[in-house]
């Protein structure tokens, strides 16, 4: 029976998509590495149809835990479950996935039909059936007219859409994508980000993806995995990671983050030296010290007076906005403040210049010495 391309947009959509089982779970996984632990107990629910993003610091675990999903490397306790079925022990092989690596890993030898047909053929597909599943598959990544090229006459980018093809020909469950971006350019890079996105949509195929860049995760992942030191430091959506960052260590890794340092004057007060600010409610005790942590897109800038007065010590242009830098009077620390570009001409902004800064209370959180958002 001809396959069509209605078929291929469908073949991979969840089928469990009202059941309340996820479609893989992660139970206490830990992974050593002689005495270094490189995941502490990993426990995560993914589920069908989801695009997922491992994010974090080099060395943070999200690659080792990306391997442990695809049997690639063995965790040392812990159990994994895809669709209800224990894939702990499982290889590679018996596993329900296709990978994309950062270096494309093609076959240098063959051409584009050969690489995303190769799969197919290890898993003897009549030839028919391979004929229409490549062409499909190269039409979806733009490739089409490309069948009889070799890796090596292609682009960085192009590269990368002929794995990811090769990575979906067997129609995996579960799409694995392990920093699939960071070798090329930037431009490149964005246009295949909406590519690999808006495919994914389409497909509705489960899709972790490791990377270190937040502006590809909070771009591309219906819900973000912030990884620090082997252990998972908050699950949310992109909106949920950036506007409450459940920790210190996320709210500085995930865009640019003001710290002052503060000390808790009532449950949602807190003082800068002399100064009192208002803050989001928390539970620190009075007479504590924590850190107030704030956006420079949250704060504004006036030539009156305000609840701080910073002057200017560095602008700088970022297109859209000009990035400020204030020292503080109220006391010996630095606020940074993006000044959008239709107001900075109003301000007209200039080093040594003396401004008032506002903070809103419901853009400024608080942190404790144990770094937990509260």
């Amino acid at each position: 029976m001809q396959t069509t391309m209605t078929s291929l947009l469908t073949a991979d959509m969840p089928t469990a998509a009202t059941s309340t089982t996820p479609h893989l779970r992660l139970d206490d996984v830990t992974k050593c590495f002689g005495s270094f632990m490189a995941l502490d107990n990993i426990a995560l629910e993914i589920q069908e149809g989801e695009f997922i993003c491992f994010l974090g610091p080099s060395g943070c675990g999200k690659t080792t835990l990306l391997r442990t999903i695809a049997g690639l490397a063995q965790q040392s306790s812990g159990t994994l479950i895809q669709r209800g079925k224990d894939i702990s022990t499982l290889s590679p092989q018996a596993r329900d996935f296709g990978i994309v690596f950062q270096s494309y890993a093609l076959f240098p030898n063959l051409t584009v039909f050969d690489n995303v047909a190769y799969g197919l053929r290890n898993r003897r597909a009549d030839r028919t059936r391979i004929n229409e599943r490549v062409a499909e598959l190269l039409t979806l990544v733009n490739l089409s007219g490309s069948e009889k090229k070799y890796p090596a006459a292609l682009s960085g980018g192009q590269q990368q859409r002929v794995a990811l093809a090769r990575a979906l020909a067997t129609e995996p469950g579960l799409l694995l994508l392990d920093e699939p971006l960071s070798a090329l350019d930037a431009r490149v890079r964005g246009h295949l980000r909406r590519q690999i996105k808006a495919l994914q949509a389409r497909l509705g195929v489960t899709t972790i993806m490791v990377t270190h860049d937040q502006e590809e995760a909070l771009t591309m992942a219906d819900r973000i995995v912030v990884m620090n030191h082997g252990v998972i430091e908050q699950v949310g959506t992109p909106n949920e990671i950036y506007h409450q960052p459940a920790s210190a260590f996320v709210a500085a890794f995930i865009g640019t983050m003001n710290f002052l340092d503060v000390t808790v004057n009532s449950a949602s007060h807190v003082m800068l030296a002399a100064t009192s600010l208002s803050c989001q409610p928390h539970r620190l005790a009075v007479g504590e010290v924590a850190r107030l942590a704030v956006r420079p897109e949250a704060i504004a800038l006036t030539r009156e007076a305000g609840m701080l007065t910073g002057e200017i010590t560095d602008i700088e242009f970022l297109g859209a906005c000009q990035r400020v830098t204030l020292s503080l009077v109220e006391a010996s620390q630095t606020l940074v403040v993006d000044v959008p570009s239709r107001d900075s001409c109003a301000l007209e902004l200039h080093v040594g210049q003396a401004l008032g800064a506002h903070i809103p209370a419901e853009a400024a959180r608080l942190y404790g010495p144990g770094s937990t958002a509260l």
